[in-house]
């Protein structure tokens, strides 16, 4: 194992990033800032309950990421699927990809204690509960059934006894959990909690439903390619996930219906209005992995996967463009 890899020379701030891989969980704090942005721009929203729920999106994705490396430390995959790290490294056609996607469990790198883990891990957990309190005392109990729902969804991702990503639930896990941090930070935004008689009623809004399930489809399909590169590793472990259950090949005629999926999506989004139409900027990226799966050449899995994160993120920032526009242009027929 190379000196940086192990921790040797890694600087502090290299240090941390490895550990709880902060690069990665950029789509789920865009997923919680979609949401809540576009309560802000068309339903006036408290300020304060818009800035803390991105930031409570960022702390359990942190969670989430740190808890499925140290119980795949645990369980021994990664070290499995880890084990021809530099030929894996090899085959990614970008460096700054490498940076962002690819980094390794740093539990196994020796960059973490398992001790230290699960410190901070309820370090983690009790920070996101401490700046949700502000939301709870603005959206009531629905606020405790969503952040109940999320909390148990990204636990038990990897953890057991559950253990849903090896039993075939992985995708649908992460599916669920992109859903409802689109959806539910608009919904709580918008919840109007009479204190009285603990009453709520939050706003249902078609566009921003549909977005919510486009990006649950393409982050459940990034879960999907992610863990087809690691096929070995799982069948070695006796995990069940959708590409061991389904193969290569099924896995692959899964993840090309999830794309046509995504983009039915956002073609009904471009119905109810154009600017939508800025969504399918992300197609190149789709047919370049869709190019990369059918032509089985070395790593394929691996090479496919980063295209896939790549569209999900973009699909965020691109959403927060076109609700930009729309409220740009909103306000412009007002004036």
């Amino acid at each position: 194992m190379d000196m940086e890899r192990s921790g040797g020379n890694v600087s502090l701030i290299r240090r941390v990033n490895l550990v709880f891989r902060f690069s990665y969980t950029l789509p789920f704090f865009m997923a919680s800032v979609c949401g809540s942005l576009f309560a802000l721009l068309f339903y006036e929203p408290p300020i304060h309950v818009v800035v803390l729920m991105p930031l409570v999106a960022l702390l359990l994705a942190v969670f989430v990421n740190f808890s499925n490396d140290y119980f795949d430390h645990r369980s021994g995959v990664d070290r499995i699927r880890f084990s021809e790290k530099e030929e894996m490294m090899k085959a990614m056609d970008s460096e700054f990809m490498k940076k962002i996607y690819w980094e390794g469990n740093p539990f196994d790198d020796g960059l973490v204690t398992d001790r230290q883990g699960r410190v901070a891990m309820a370090a983690l957990v009790c920070a996101a509960a401490l700046l949700a309190i502000p939301i709870m005392l603005h959206g009531g109990w629905v606020v405790v059934v969503f952040g109940a729902a999320g909390v148990f969804l990204s636990y038990f991702y990897t953890a057991p006894p559950l253990d849903l990503g090896a039993r075939g639930l992985g995708e649908a896990d992460v599916a669920v959990s992109f859903f409802m941090l689109v959806f539910c930070s608009f919904y709580v935004a918008t919840v109007d909690f009479d204190m009285g008689t603990f009453a709520t009623a939050g706003v249902f809004d078609t566009e921003l439903f549909v977005f919510a399930v486009m990006v649950g489809t393409l982050v459940g399909l990034m879960r999907l390619t992610d863990s087809m590169s690691g096929q070995d590793a799982h069948i070695a472990n006796g995990e069940r996930s959708i590409s061991v259950r389904f193969g290569l090949d099924g896995a692959v005629r899964i993840a090309k219906a999830l794309i046509v999926l995504a983009y039915a999506m956002a073609a009904a989004m471009a119905v109810m209005n154009p600017v939508y139409l800025l969504l399918f900027l992300t197609l190149p990226l789709m047919l370049k992995a869709c190019r990369v799966m059918d032509e089985r050449g070395a790593q394929w899995c691996l090479r496919a996967a980063p295209f896939f994160f790549g569209a999900a993120f973009l699909t965020e920032l691109l959403f927060v463009a076109a609700i930009a526009v729309k409220y740009a242009f909103d306000v412009g027929s007002l004036l």
